[in-house]
């Protein structure tokens, strides 16, 4: 293949008709816009909701998990005559260890998801006289109220001052006690 001579290259490269090509464009037409919008919204839509599945998903892990060991623990009190021992946070009593999995101490031991500690409070605990299960939380500024309500509206009745599921703060921590049953 040969070079013509006193060819331009350039001349190659520059439209022929420019009439027939479509003009530059700067922008977005308003259709395009409200596309963008659109799905933009869609998309804020869904993780709001995935966010709000979340949380509720946490509650109902722990509101299941609290009615497991308040289950057990009354088991253990219809069984022997006597509740549980008391003992410190994240440790399940020797009596109710028979009757649950590997997995469930396991959890036990561990946050919950709502970020707090479990604590069993048997009848000799120094927080209330309230038997059961509760969430300790160390500094009390770690628990989200708006959960810790909606776990309550799961398992008593939405008020975290009353029923049997209480607030209370003891020696620097809040506590969030299920109650199964009131020392004698």
């Amino acid at each position: 293949m040969r070079l013509q001579r006193n060819r331009n290259i350039w001349n190659d490269w520059i439209p022929k008709n420019p009439v027939h090509h479509q003009p530059i464009r700067r922008g977005f037409s308003l259709v395009e816009l409200v596309v963008y919008v659109a799905i933009v919204a869609i998309l804020a839509i869904s993780f709001i909701r995935f966010l709000d599945q979340t949380e509720k998903a946490k509650v109902a892990s722990v509101a299941k998990m609290a009615r497991l060991i308040n289950d057990v623990a009354s088991t253990v009190f219809a069984t022997t005559g006597a509740w549980p021992a008391d003992v410190s946070n994240s440790i399940i009593p020797i009596s109710m260890r028979p009757y649950l999995s590997t997995n469930t101490i396991r959890i036990f031991a561990n946050d919950t998801p709502l970020k707090g500690r479990w604590d069993w409070n048997g009848p000799t605990n120094m927080v209330s006289n309230l038997i059961g299960i509760s969430l300790r939380f160390n500094p009390p500024s770690t628990a989200d109220q708006q959960l810790l309500t909606e776990l309550d509206i799961l398992i008593d009745d939405g008020d975290l001052d009353t029923g049997s599921c209480r607030k209370i703060l003891f020696s620097g921590s809040l506590f969030y006690v299920i109650s199964v049953a009131t020392a004698d």
